[in-house]
This record gives structure tokens, sequence and C-alpha cells, in this order.
């Protein structure tokens, strides 16, 4: 663990979920000035997770910048969650999407030029798809890790000098922890930057899911939530979307 993260520098905003189990392990929301890192197996429910954030944000004013790099459009899953047409939403978010890691890594060099002076949120769903998709060559593979390595700590230093929220949301690989089961893609490299690490599982019942908080290390640090049409709730009031 770096000396930052022992000592993470928190700013002056808060962002709830609006799911109360939810925002009492992230101790209130994400903090701007923060390098949140979500790690989950697939259809765990980080990207609604996500989702609910960047939603929270429009409904008090504030900015997201939402870099996506995954085969689907988070369009339809953020209008469910908000119950608006993303005709209403876009003034507030602001959705891009790099095509490969090269361009993705020119993404993230640039993320201060698409920030406005309310730009308070920055998502990065997921940080590790395009990276995986080029380790295919021991001859580059070190220079992709180091390259992983740059973007995450640009990101911190972003959350830091413009005290933003950055939430990173993170692939799993199999894990030789047979009691874990799975471990995030690139850990090393996001633990060392990770101010939070939030670990999303599913759970036994229809829709349950476990989210778990491994860092910082004090309680409350575990909830139990369902995946619903309308996002992470408390109760399975409505029909899961996802598995």
């Amino acid at each position: 663990m770096s000396c930052d993260n022992m000592n993470p520098v928190k700013g002056d905003l808060i962002l709830p979920s609006g799911v109360s189990a939810l925002d009492r392990v992230l101790n209130g929301g994400l903090s701007s000035g923060l390098f949140i890192h979500f790690y989950g197996e697939a259809a765990a429910g980080k990207t609604t997770a996500a989702l609910q954030f960047a939603s929270a944000a429009c409904r008090i004013g504030v900015r997201t910048i939402y870099v996506n790099s995954e085969s689907s459009s988070p369009v339809e899953r953020l209008e469910q969650i908000s119950g608006k047409d993303f005709s209403q939403l876009k003034d507030k978010l602001m959705i891009i999407s790099p095509k490969d890691f090269e361009e993705q890594s020119a993404l993230i060099d640039d993320l201060e030029l698409y920030a406005h002076h309310d730009t308070r949120l920055v998502v990065i769903d997921t940080l590790t798809r395009l990276y995986r998709s080029v380790l295919d060559d021991r001859k580059t593979n070190y220079l992709n890790h180091r390259e992983l390595n740059r973007q995450a700590g640009l990101l911190k230093g972003l959350a830091r000098e413009k005290d933003m929220a950055v939430l990173v949301l993170n692939q799993v690989k199999g894990s030789m922890d047979k009691s874990e089961g799975f471990e995030p893609v690139a850990g090393n490299i996001l633990d060392y930057w990770s101010d939070y690490i939030l670990k999303m599982r599913i759970g036994k019942e229809t829709g349950e899911r476990v989210l778990k908080r491994l860092r910082p290390e004090n309680e409350p640090s575990m909830c139990r939530l369902f995946l619903t049409d309308r996002g992470l709730a408390l109760n399975p009031d409505q029909k899961e979307t996802k598995r």
C-alpha cells in the first residue's frame, strides 16, 4: 500500500447513491478527491451502481464524465435507473467510448479538457477491458502493464487536483484462493492507487448482490442489496433485469 493510500485526501463533496446501505458502506457515498475501485464478476451490478451515482449527480446539478469501454451502451440502463430520457440528462452527463487501449490512454490523458467547473464525478467502465485485449504478446505485456499503471496514476491525480470522485470499475479473473473464487484484474496496480476498494458478487437469492468494502478497513463494511429494474435496492420489489 502506498503512503498516499494511508492518508487519503478527501474533498468537499460526498455524492450519495440514494441507497442507504450502499452509502453507509462508502461512509456516506463517493467522496471527491478519492479513487474508488469497484470490482466483481460479470453481472454483479458494477455498471448499475456507477449509473446510480451518475443519476444522483445529475439530480443535484453535478456533471459526470462516463468513460465506457464496454461493448454495449449504458444509455438504456441509465434511463431505467433515472426514470428520465437521456435527452434530459445529457447536459450533465458526457459519455465517451474509446475503441481500443491506445485510444483509452489518449482519452485519460485529456480527461481534464473534457471537464467543466462543475464536473465532480468520473466513471471508468471498465478500466481493464481494453487492457486485457492487448495482453497477447509477451514482448509488449510489460509496456501494457506500465501503461495501465500510468493511467491509474493520472486518474488518482485528477481526483486530488480537481477534487473529483473517480470511480473505476474493474473485471475479475479466477483466483487460486478457492474461498474467494475471483480476484481483480491487475489487482496489484489498482490496489496501489485505490482509496476505497469494494468487491461485488452475486448472492444466492434471485437478484441478490453482496458488497464488501476491503479498504478502508472499518465498520460497516458489508451490505446486501438486490438488482432491480430501477437499480440496486434494499428489497427485491421489482423484477431483476440482469443475472
